[in-house]
């Protein structure tokens, strides 16, 4: 849950809640109040006019007392079941909240951040970064050849090859970055308090994994895929989030140059990754 939810759940849940119960417990405690009053009343009435007996003083106070305790006891049973409601309906509310969070931030098919909820983290990130004197990497990429899967296999082919695609990029990322699906067959990643050499060790990792691992498998077809990844980042890859996407997607389009999809194959073409940069270059056989 994210800050946002956790404030709107923290509000939604206590000071409503509390303000229920004060009302519920005011209106409780003047009915009993009212209630002991008339049966004081009524007791002494009894015992003055009608009591001539010592066992008459003793009885008509009780018999008009029973009523009342019976009226006390079941205003508290209405109270407790008021206050048990209301945190019912309040858990729902809360429930309800973060579904309806998940919904706005979350891609459904894979269950990642969607496109909108990415950039808005985007600039809290960058506005951190640049406040901070912090770096800030992104990691861009898409599927090679997602159209000649979806013209072969199907589209329900597509969407799993896409759905497992998440899962191999939530595996490799940490707790604190933001992966996201920004639409269609294309995914970024936003690494806070990461240097150019992290975010490329993130896009080798990915390249290893999906080299070995299958992103669709049924009944002895085997679809491994290609992607193609960019990577930008603050202060070194642009000061803003248009040169920062820029910088990644010039940088991923120049390593989908000249890359082909492999189908229902054992094995992958080789991957090499270029950085224009020079020294960092990450590539292997």
């Amino acid at each position: 849950m994210n800050t946002t939810t956790q404030l709107g759940a923290e509000a939604l849940s206590e000071e409503p809640l509390a303000r229920d119960e004060e009302r519920i417990s005011r209106i409780v405690w003047v009915s009993i109040f009212i209630a002991l009053a008339l049966a004081g009343l009524a007791a002494t009435f009894y015992v003055l006019t009608e009591a001539v007996q010592l066992w008459q003083y003793i009885v008509y106070p009780i018999l008009v007392c029973l009523p009342v305790l019976f009226g006390i006891a079941s205003a508290r049973y209405t109270h407790t079941t008021h206050v048990d409601l209301l945190r019912s309906y309040q858990g729902r509310l809360i429930m309800r909240s973060i579904e309806l969070e998940n919904l706005a931030s979350h891609d459904e098919l894979t269950e990642l951040y969607n496109r909108r909820y990415f950039y808005e983290r985007f600039q809290e990130g960058l506005a951190r970064a640049r406040n901070s004197n912090r770096t800030l990497a992104l990691v861009a990429l898409d599927i090679d050849g997602l159209k000649k899967i979806n013209d072969e296999y199907g589209h329900a082919v597509g969407d799993i090859i896409i759905a497992n695609l998440a899962k191999v990029i939530n595996k490799h990322i940490r707790n604190n970055d933001v992966p996201a699906r920004l639409g269609g067959d294309e995914f970024a990643v936003l690494m806070p308090d990461t240097d150019k050499r992290g975010a490329y060790a993130l896009a080798q990792r990915l390249w290893e994994e999906l080299e070995e691992t299958p992103m669709y498998e049924h009944e002895g077809l085997r679809v491994l895929i290609n992607v193609s990844i960019g990577v930008s980042g603050y202060p070194w890859g642009g000061e803003d989030i248009d040169e920062m996407m820029h910088w990644a997607d010039s940088d991923m389009y120049a390593n989908k140059v000249g890359r082909r999809l492999p189908t229902s194959t054992t094995s992958m073409p080789q991957q090499t990754f270029t950085d224009d940069s020079g020294p960092e270059d990450l590539s292997w056989n």
